[in-house]
């Protein structure tokens, strides 16, 4: 994601940038559920490196305003909060019950990148996710569904940009 962001907005000036995508779900959230993105914590040092702090990346509040106001007025099933971006696709598992104590919704791996560069840059950025699988539970959802069945946050990113 680091890549493909920077590019985005110092290359090519893109604003807003609104990530869809898929996550693992946490106690609270339901699969096919839609999670807006509030903060995104890390199990990466990148932001420590670029800053020289254990730098906190968040969503622009406009857009996630927007983004509340949407999915309530479309009835969508969702959740705001805070997600965790992991390195490694299977470490997780290893992470699921502190970040439950900590009210973590879901984890991922690129919204916390998203949101630190598009602060660097000045930039709008929000990070949309719908829940695929959940990780203590086991419930997955099939790949015809992770195709075609996960619309609803494609429609929140749709109104979000104005398009």
């Amino acid at each position: 994601m680091s890549i493909y962001a920077h590019e985005l907005f110092n290359d090519y000036g893109v604003e807003p940038a609104i990530r869809v995508g898929t996550c693992g779900g946490l106690k609270g959230v339901k699969i096919r559920d839609v999670i807006i993105a509030l903060t995104a914590s890390t199990d990466s040092n990148i932001n420590r490196k670029a800053t020289g702090i254990d730098f906190a990346p968040h969503a622009s509040f406009d857009l996630l305003e927007k983004a509340v106001k949407v999915a309530k007025a479309k009835g969508i099933a969702h959740h705001v909060g805070g997600v965790a971006t992991v390195d490694s696709f299977y470490e997780e598992a290893n992470m699921i019950g502190l970040l439950e104590n900590y009210g973590v919704l879901a984890v991922e791996m690129e919204t916390s990148a998203l949101y630190t560069l598009a602060a660097r840059f000045g930039r709008q950025a929000l990070s949309l996710l719908t829940v695929s699988d959940m990780l203590a539970g086991g419930e997955i959802a099939s790949s015809e569904e992770r195709e075609s069945g996960f619309k609803s946050m494609i429609e929140i990113a749709l109104e979000v940009a104005g398009v």
